[in-house]
């Protein structure tokens, strides 16, 4: 099979004769339309078209400002050393790639340092004196979580290796005569989780 191509009668009739533009030409053409009628401006109308002048920029003013000490950023000192003391670390690099404690600890439950207790060698970690200077009064693990500014999981296991090691004591979540916790530890806790 070969290439058909058009008789010459017929290439022809797909000619146009020299003077087909100027007989198909629009009488007035407008220069918002081609000669082919699109929306688009014809090549006689678009030398025609002049851009618009660039925008002058306007002065720059400089305006003096005196700082007013009164509205100046304040400084805030950290609350505790044991902030400032803080570093950046991954929460599962803290307790070794562990999720779970092995006891339960409540977020209410009441942590306390342990009296008496040696903080040496292993013992020193950062977190560990962190806990060791935040327990020295009671405090819920909830209020440990929000003032390590750590995840509650992270606390939860960071105490209870601590309890292992006998450095705190978990004490029993008070309760009072009805049954439900104490307000005084309610607001605590409520408290340790709004810094979280």
């Amino acid at each position: 099979m070969g290439a058909r191509f058009p008789s010459a009668g017929r290439h022809a009739l797909n000619t146009l004769p020299d003077d087909a533009e100027e007989r198909f030409a629009s009488p007035d053409p407008s220069p918002s339309v081609g000669r082919v009628g699109a929306r688009f401006p014809s090549v006689a109308a678009a030398d025609r078209i002049v851009p618009a002048p660039e925008p002058s920029p306007e002065p720059e003013v400089l305006v003096e400002v005196e700082l007013n000490e009164a509205f100046a950023e304040p400084v805030i000192p950290p609350q505790d050393h044991v902030l400032a003391s803080r570093t950046l670390v991954r929460p599962y690099v803290l307790t070794r790639g562990r999720t779970q404690s092995r006891r339960h600890l409540a977020i209410e439950a009441m942590v306390s340092t342990r009296a008496g207790v040696h903080w040496n060698g292993a013992r020193l970690t950062g977190e560990f004196r962190s806990v060791r200077t935040l327990c020295h009064h009671p405090r819920s693990v909830a209020e440990v979580a929000a003032r390590l500014s750590v995840p509650l999981g992270v606390a939860r296991v960071l105490l209870d290796d601590m309890a292992e090691q006998g450095l705190v004591t978990i004490h029993d979540s008070r309760v009072s005569v009805d049954g439900r916790p104490a307000i005084a530890l309610m607001e605590r806790v409520l408290h340790g989780l709004r810094q979280l």
